[in-house]
C-alpha cells in the first residue's frame, strides 16, 4: 500500500480537527478554572465538585475552608471547588 501527498494531508486535516475539537476547549476550560481558584476569597459563596454548597470562611495556599450551615466548617483542596455562585445567571437575578 502506497501514500501519496492527498493521503498525508487527510491525515493532517484529521489532527487539525482533533486539535480543535477537543484539546483546544479542554485547554480554555483549564485556564478558566486557574483563574476562578487564583481569584477566590474570603466571604464567596460556592460550590464542590461533591455538590456541596458554602462559604469561604479562610484560605491557606491550596486549603480551603468551608462554612455551612451554622458554625459546620470543612477543608477542602483548592481543586475539589467547581464554580462560584456569582457565576450562576440565577443568583444575579436573585440579587437584582
Amino acid at each position: 500500500m502506497k501514500f501519496g501527498p492527498t493521503d498525508i494531508l487527510f491525515l493532517l486535516a484529521m489532527i487539525a480537527v482533533m486539535y480543535f475539537l477537543f484539546f483546544l476547549p479542554q485547554k480554555k476550560k483549564q485556564q478558566e478554572t486557574a483563574k476562578m481558584h487564583g481569584g477566590l476569597k474570603k466571604g464567596d459563596r460556592v460550590v464542590t465538585h461533591s455538590g456541596m454548597y458554602g462559604e469561604i470562611s479562610g484560605i491557606k495556599e491550596n486549603i480551603i475552608t468551608l462554612k455551612f450551615q451554622g458554625e459546620t466548617r470543612i477543608d477542602f483542596d483548592k481543586s475539589a471547588i467547581s464554580r462560584t455562585l456569582e457565576n450562576l445567571p440565577e443568583e444575579k437575578a436573585a440579587k437584582a
